[in-house]
């Protein structure tokens, strides 16, 4: 009976695999699974031309289209919008109706667009999906945007489809890291593919009618953009290529796109349809198209809001909040930490900066702003107008950390309303503005 109580006895390495390991595999099952489905969708839509064919190596120097996929039969068309014109733009598209394939193939572009959201400040995550229609649905060319200053998710998706990257996706994420230095083969790639791209005709050089024999629909999460900025117009370069159809889920509200996407694509003979996020007559199924819009708007909920022209701007936060504003912001946020609600945000940790320059006083000035760290904040001034910065992570004196917040709050049009320590009180009106400056100053002084 001894050695069997010692036997039954719990180890410590029993009680790892019995009560630690179980719960580490099922958090990484969930955490892996939706980025597993996703590859899974897009590997089962490529086109194969033999499905016991293994993916090609490319070459040395050498551009190699990856479709060489097995081919995946999808939901026959089914008809969801008797009409599509648009009701929320500034143009009105075709009355073509939308099938279910296209909205399966406009919320995997959603999905590629969250891989990049977060690391686009202060662009929008965008995701885009080519699709080939024969006697089944291809598709040919797919991508995001993965940071501000790289090309837009239309144009990883062509350059796949035009043969000058194995993958659009794998080439974006090679992109997503803050430095102009390449730090791999397929960095460097885009890197010189963005050169041509920038040039003097560029879009004409990489895509020049490489699609024009082919029946193609671009699902697009956001309206292509039609304007330059750092990089040449999207909406440009799909006409180039050839393509003849494009589905998109939400309208631009940059002043500078605002429905000027659409209209040059439709100028340019492109059949266009926007999603609609409001219900349709006489239809079945026109949930699917509305919860696909809605994952298109919400992929751009801040952006809009940092994006559109408020009904009465704010001017200059820091002139226009007094001593007295400043107090009651202060006095505001002393009861949210007491009450344990309010917002923080800590700046990452980041083992490249050292003890030293934690140390100086200067560094706030000189520390990179990442532009993750700048969304985040970003978004949640967005949503609770007041929040608190942590910089313990980068700054080790008040006055580095009076430095960095302010630069965030310049960056982000915000007020700095308080500065302790290695934390910083950042405020900004909301879209539509929660907070009564004036009255709560006003309250403030009838309690002292």
């Amino acid at each position: 009976a001894m050695v069997s109580a010692r036997k039954s006895r719990p180890t410590p390495m029993r009680f790892l695999y019995r009560l630690i390991l179980p719960t580490a595999v099922a958090a990484y099952s969930n955490v892996s699974r939706q980025g597993y489905l996703t590859r899974q969708y897009t590997r089962s839509h490529h086109v194969s031309t033999d499905a016991n064919k293994k993916l090609p190596l490319p070459s040395s120097g050498v551009f190699v289209a990856c479709n060489q996929y097995q081919v995946q039969n999808v939901l026959p068309h089914r008809a969801i919008n008797t009409s599509l014109k648009s009701t929320d733009t500034k143009h009105d598209v075709g009355a073509e109706t939308l099938s279910t394939a296209d909205i399966q193939h406009m919320k995997l572009a959603a999905r590629l667009a969250g891989i990049g959201k977060g690391n686009t400040y202060p662009n929008p995550a965008v995701g885009c999906v080519l699709v080939r229609h024969q006697t089944e649905d291809e598709i040919v060319g797919s991508g995001f945007h993965p940071r501000a200053g790289m090309p837009h998710a239309e144009i990883f998706a062509l350059l796949e489809a035009c043969g000058h990257v194995n993958d659009g996706v794998e080439s974006a994420r090679s992109a997503m890291d803050d430095i102009t230095t390449a730090t791999s083969n397929e960095h460097q790639q885009v890197l010189d593919l963005l050169d041509i791209y920038k040039s003097e005709d560029g879009a004409s050089k990489l895509f020049k009618d490489c699609l024009i024999d082919s029946d193609i629909t671009a699902y697009v999460t956001l309206e292509p953009c039609c304007h330059v900025g750092q990089t040449p117009p999207c909406a440009l370069s799909l006409v180039a290529a050839g393509i003849k159809r494009v589905v998109v889920g939400f309208r631009d509200p940059n002043p500078r796109v605002d429905g000027g996407g659409l209209k040059v694509l439709q100028d340019s003979g492109v059949d266009v349809l926007v999603l609609s996020s409001a219900a349709q007559k006489d239809t079945d199924s026109s949930g699917e198209e509305i919860d696909a819009a809605n994952e298109c708007a919400n992929l751009v909920e801040h952006f809009v809001k940092r994006i559109s022209p408020r009904e009465e701007p704010i001017g200059n936060l820091d002139e226009l909040i007094n001593g007295k504003k400043r107090r009651a912001l202060r006095a505001f946020a002393g009861r949210q930490k007491t009450d344990g609600t309010i917002h923080e945000v800590h700046w990452p940790r980041d083992f490249s900066i050292s003890d030293k320059d934690k140390k100086d006083s200067e560094f706030g000035e000189r520390v990179n702003l990442d532009v993750k760290f700048l969304e985040r904040v970003d978004n949640m001034l967005w949503d609770h107008e007041i929040i608190l910065l942590r910089l313990n992570n980068v700054v080790h004196k008040k006055k580095g950390a009076k430095l960095l917040s302010e630069r965030i709050a310049n960056e982000l049009n915000a007020h700095v309303a308080q500065v302790l320590g290695h934390t910083a009180l950042l405020y900004r009106p909301a879209f539509n503005p929660v907070l009564d400056l004036d009255e709560l100053a006003s309250k403030d002084d009838g309690n002292e």
